[in-house]
C-alpha cells in the first residue's frame, strides 16, 4: 500500500541532508559531505520504495531492494503499472545510489589496514567530494522526475522543494 506521507517525509529529510553536504563541501568539510549526501540518496530511495508499498527494515542499501523487489521483478513491475521511461529513471536511480552506498562507514570511520587507519579527510578531499556530491544529485534528479511523471497533486509540494534544491546544486 503506497503511503503518501511517508514519502513526503523521506524526501525531505533527503532535502536536509542534501542541504548538510552542500553546506560541509562549501565549508571544505568532504567527509561529512560526503555522508550527508550518503545519506540523502538512501532517504531519496527509501521514498520510492515507501510510495511503492515496499516497506523493509533498517537498510543501508535501499537501491539493491529496489532491483530486487521492483526492477528485476517483472510482475511487480506490470502491477505498478511503470513505464519504460519511468523504469529507466528507476535505473538511473540505482546506478547512481549503488555507487554512493558503496562508500559504507568510509566517510565516517575511514579505512582500517593492518598497519593503520586511513582517515576520511584522507580519503575525500574536495574533488572525490564533489563526485560524490554529483551523484547524489543525479539521483535527486531523478528521483524528482519519476514523481513528477506521476502528475500526483499531492506530491506538488516536495515536488517544489526537489526544484529548489536542483537549482542549488
Amino acid at each position: 500500500m503506497k503511503n503518501i506521507q511517508k514519502t513526503k517525509d523521506w524526501i525531505e529529510m533527503a532535502l536536509e541532508d542534501m542541504g548538510g553536504a552542500i553546506a560541509d563541501r562549501d565549508g571544505g568539510r568532504y567527509p561529512s559531505s560526503v555522508f550527508h549526501a550518503q545519506q540523502c540518496t538512501e532517504k531519496l530511495l527509501k521514498a520510492v520504495l515507501y510510495f511503492f508499498g515496499i516497506v523493509h527494515g533498517k537498510t543501508h542499501f535501499p537501491s539493491d531492494i529496489l532491483v530486487e523487489d521492483v526492477l528485476n521483478n517483472p510482475e511487480t513491475t506490470r502491477e505498478l503499472q511503470l513505464t519504460k521511461e519511468q523504469i529507466g529513471v528507476l535505473l538511473k536511480m540505482v546506478d547512481h545510489a549503488s555507487s554512493i552506498e558503496k562508500q559504507r562507514s568510509m566517510p565516517r570511520y575511514g579505512w582500517e589496514t593492518r598497519d593503520r587507519i586511513i582517515r576520511p579527510s584522507e580519503i575525500y578531499d574536495e574533488e572525490r567530494a564533489g563526485e560524490i556530491l554529483g551523484w547524489s544529485s543525479e539521483v535527486l534528479d531523478a528521483t524528482y522526475a519519476f514523481f513528477k511523471s506521476l502528475g500526483m497533486k499531492e506530491l506538488n509540494d516536495v515536488l517544489e522543494s526537489m526544484e529548489r534544491c536542483s537549482r542549488i546544486l
